[in-house]
């Protein structure tokens, strides 16, 4: 059984400071773009096996940053798309959504204030996902690229669902969770695939 491993995406273009969610047209930054293909570089020895991408343009970047140095291909599952808590407040300035009581409300219970994509369906989608891949490959790392909030559900989900610690959960940009053995855990993607010598 491989194990499976989820990636936060680079750091992306939004100079503007927006809520981007799941809009279209917010590629990698310049600097996500090269952290991304640094990151390539260190897992280049790492026995990934398959490489899969939400759908949205900087988690595919990142993916093909990362399937690139295994001569993989990249593969888009729409389970590991952004959560869709956000998406009322898209193009909003963060500065201003955050201010805004019902995004507070969401955050304070994104389960129950959040009947479109409540975060704990959120968590089991990824994970679902994550015990597929495991289970189509006997050994190996399979990488999902993501996005922190859908990372973050999957680790709450599968450490008992504490859905009150959501915020106080941090994925950064390129920071991982093995979801694969679990019960997940947030990991340095270079550090749980880099074979030790």
């Amino acid at each position: 059984m491989a194990a499976v491993l989820g990636i936060r995406h680079g750091e992306v273009e939004n100079p503007d400071h927006l809520v981007y969610a799941r809009s279209a047209g917010f590629p990698l930054a310049a600097a996500g773009r090269q952290s991304a293909e640094a990151l390539g570089d260190a897992l280049r020895n790492a026995p990934i096996v398959a490489v899969w991408a939400s759908p949205l343009e900087r988690a595919v970047e990142t993916a093909g940053a990362l399937a690139a140095r295994h001569g993989l291909p990249v593969q888009v599952d729409e389970r590991l798309i952004e959560w869709g808590g956000l998406v009322r407040w898209q193009g909003t300035p963060w500065a201003t959504a955050m201010v805004d009581p019902d995004l507070l409300a969401m955050y304070a219970d994104p389960v129950g204030n959040c009947p479109a994509d409540p975060l704990d369906l959120v968590g089991a989608r990824v994970l679902a996902w994550a015990g597929e891949q495991a289970e189509a490959h006997a050994e190996g790392v399979v990488v999902g690229v993501s996005h922190e909030a859908p990372l973050v559900a999957a680790y709450l989900a599968g450490r008992g669902g504490d859905w009150a610690a959501f915020r106080s959960v941090n994925v950064p940009h390129l920071g991982g969770i093995r979801l694969v053995p679990g019960p997940p855990e947030v990991v340095d993607p270079a550090d749980a695939l880099t074979p030790s010598c």
